[in-house]
Formats: C-alpha cells, sequence, structure tokens
C-alpha cells in the first residue's frame, strides 16, 4: 500500500478565523450574542443554568465552532453508512452525535470540568469517512486506529480553539484526551468501560435497534464511576451483559467485519488516487468537506481507477465475505481492535466505593466462550472478494 504522507503536507488547512499577523483573533467567541442555556444529546438535554458563566461561555464558544459542526458531516462509521446494504447500515450516527453523548456521559457522572470539554472535543481531527485515515497512513492490515489521535493538539492549534482554550485557563494539551491520566472517565484501557467507549457501544447498538430506550435508561441508571478505585462499575449483572453483549454484535456487524475492511481499503485507495492527481486536497479531507461532498467526488471522478473502485466500495456489502482459510482472492487481516468490552460489576460496594468486583466474564461462562472467540477472530481473519 502507498502511503499518503507526500500528498498531504500540510494535512490541515489554516482557516480564516485564526490569529492573524499581529496576535490579534477574530473567533466564533467574540461574536457569541447568545450563550447556550443547554444542548440536546441522544440521552438527554444537558442544562448550562448551574455552571459558572465562565464553562457555559466557553462550551457556547466551542459548540458554535466550525470545527465542532463540521462533524455533523462526518459519519460515525465512516463509508459503511454511505453504501447500501439492504437499510442495515444507514442509521444517522454521526461523529457529533458521538461527542455530544460522550460529553453527557461525562457530565452526568461527574467527570471535572477539563475533562468534560475534552470528551467533547475528542474527535475533532477525524478526517471524512472516520477510520478510513487509519489505512492512508499506515501499511498494517489493522491500520493505524491512534492516527486522529495524535493530530488532536496539532488540530486544536491550528483551527484557533487554542486561544478560547487559554482565555477560559485551559489548552490543547490541558483537555487532550490521551495525554492526561487522569481523565479516567473518558478513557481507560480495554476491556474497561470508558464515556468514549460507552457512549459508540450504547448509543451505536440503540440507533441500530439491538437496544431498547428502556434499556439504554436501565444500563446508565446501573452505572457508576468509583472515583478511588478510578474505575466504572455497573450495579447489576444484567445492564453490564447487555453492553457487554452489543459490543460484541457492534464488533461483529460494524467495527471489524470483512466486507468493512475492505471497503476502508478500497476508499483510502481511492482518495489517495484523487489527491495525486489534483481532484482532492488534503484540507478537503480533514477540514473543508463532510463525507457526503467527498463521496460524491470518488463516484463522479473520471479516473479509471476511482471509477473501477467506486464501484467495487458500492458492492463489498455483498461480493467480500469473511472465510477462514486464506485463498486466491483473499486479503488478510491480522490483530485489529476488537472493541469489545467486559464490564466490571460491583459485588461489594458502599455508595460509589466497591470493595468487590468481577467481570461479565467471570460470572458467566457462555459470555466468556462469546468474549475469547471474538478476540481471536480480531487476531486473524481473511477477506474473500468475489470476482
Amino acid at each position: 500500500m502507498i502511503k499518503l504522507l507526500s500528498c498531504l503536507v500540510p494535512f490541515i488547512v489554516i482557516i480564516s478565523h485564526e490569529l492573524s499577523a499581529d496576535g490579534n483573533q477574530t473567533d466564533i467567541e467574540s461574536h457569541i450574542e447568545n450563550q447556550i442555556d443547554s444542548i440536546d444529546t441522544f440521552y438527554g438535554t444537558i442544562s448550562f443554568k448551574a455552571m459558572a458563566n465562565d464553562q457555559s461561555r466557553l462550551l457556547s464558544s466551542l459548540l458554535a465552532h466550525p470545527a465542532v459542526n463540521r462533524l455533523k458531516h462526518i459519519n460515525q462509521y465512516g463509508p459503511i453508512q454511505m453504501v447500501d446494504s439492504q437499510g442495515s447500515n444507514n442509521e444517522p450516527y454521526s461523529r457529533y452525535d458521538h461527542s455530544l453523548g460522550v460529553f453527557y456521559l461525562l457530565n452526568r457522572f461527574g467527570a471535572p470540568f477539563p475533562e468534560q470539554v475534552s470528551g467533547l472535543l475528542h474527535d475533532l481531527p477525524h478526517s471524512t469517512f472516520s477510520h478510513v485515515s487509519d489505512y492512508l497512513f499506515s501499511d498494517s492490515s489493522a491500520g493505524n486506529p491512534d492516527y486522529h489521535d495524535s493530530q488532536f493538539t496539532n488540530f486544536v492549534d491550528r483551527h484557533s480553539i487554542t486561544p478560547i482554550l487559554n482565555r477560559h485557563h485551559l489548552s490543547s494539551e490541558t483537555v487532550h484526551p490521551k495525554k492526561n491520566p487522569s481523565f479516567t472517565r473518558l478513557e481507560r484501557p480495554l476491556p474497561d468501560l470508558a464515556a468514549d467507549r460507552l457512549d459508540y457501544i450504547v448509543q451505536g447498538a440503540a440507533r441500530r435497534k439491538k437496544l431498547t430506550r428502556q434499556q439504554v435508561d436501565a444500563i446508565l441508571a446501573d452505572l457508576f464511576f468509583d472515583p478511588l478505585s478510578q474505575h466504572w462499575y455497573s450495579k447489576s449483572l444484567e445492564s453490564a451483559r447487555l453492553t457487554a453483549d452489543a459490543s460484541i454484535e457492534l464488533n461483529r456487524h460494524i467495527f471489524v467485519t470483512a466486507w468493512g475492511r475492505v471497503l476502508y481499503l478500497w476508499t483510502a485507495d481511492a482518495l489517495k488516487q484523487l489527491v495525486r492527481a489534483g481532484e482532492l486536497g488534503a484540507d478537503d479531507l480533514f477540514f473543508t468537506m463532510g463525507d457526503d461532498q467527498v463521496w460524491q467526488k470518488i463516484h463522479q471522478s473520471t479516473l479509471p481507477g476511482v471509477r473501477t473502485l467506486a464501484g467495487q466500495m458500492l458492492t463489498a456489502w455483498h461480493k467480500v465475505h469473511e472465510v477462514t482459510h486464506p485463498g486466491a482472492n483473499t486479503i488478510t487481516f491480522e490483530n485489529v481492535r476488537c472493541r469489545i468490552v467486559d464490564p466490571r460489576v460491583a459485588t461489594i460496594s458502599s455508595g460509589n466505593a466497591v470493595t468487590s468486583w468481577l467481570r461479565v466474564s467471570d460470572i458467566e461462562p457462555s459470555f466468556r466462550d462469546r468474549y475469547l472467540t471474538e478476540l481471536k477472530r480480531c487476531q486473524l481473519f481473511y477477506a474473500e472478494v468475489e470476482p
């Protein structure tokens, strides 16, 4: 696979509201006439009225910023949501929806304000088609799922968000989602729950009709965060199992599928060809365009290689199949990130202080078997492409 690095430098556009030459900034915050009182999320409404004025003003500024609103046009699952697969993957779910969901969870479960801001902003560097960029900058069959995180500071600094944060005594470093070990509500290693992971499992499964609204409410009602151990726990085995089962469902049908991974490869290849031909710029991919616009660019291109890929992309969902053994028309995928969880269930606790706990896999052997099977599948599988 040819890396795109030489084609995408510089890869982030400096937009018009950045710092001027004399150091004075014209940014979105200075033009806000009315602060936002609340924001609606998938889980419910967050009111800013009880917050300190400085906090509500910062949130109003960020929510009005073009970089945040751009996420409304970036699909959570990238091109998977663009392909007609008999209506099973076309649910509306954007990076904006996800970011608001993470923000809601952090707010509801008492995260410090800088961590809440980090949750709201954590997906800003995502390119069009989200994790397709994992394959733009990596030769690995697993891609580089950490690529976007590595660009957080660069993106926030270049797009005039840092001066807004600075005026509220924050910075791109103090809200960095991966560089603050104290942000344990937002980020925890797998297989534990974390706000980021919890949202894309719970909201994602609910939008796919795999969880009901009642089940979502029950999962959140049974969930709590222990500030002493700095871990998420569920008071209910049933709620923990629902969350864990949902993660396996999504992993098998969205996150780690043969057709989805091949679709990512084909999409990345098409983007490389368009950039090399001058039909797309780096700024289009990383700031100025959304998924729909770039999708149209791909499918309207007259480049022979892109036209071939565009046709393949539309049929990936029914012409690419997972198989157990390699063959003449197979692509090998190894060590793909497995986004499945094995939540902690509190067995002895006082308030939010947990003194004894077990994972779902410790309690239910049937789940443990499915969990281990899915982990093994992510380590090695093959995608067969029909001629």
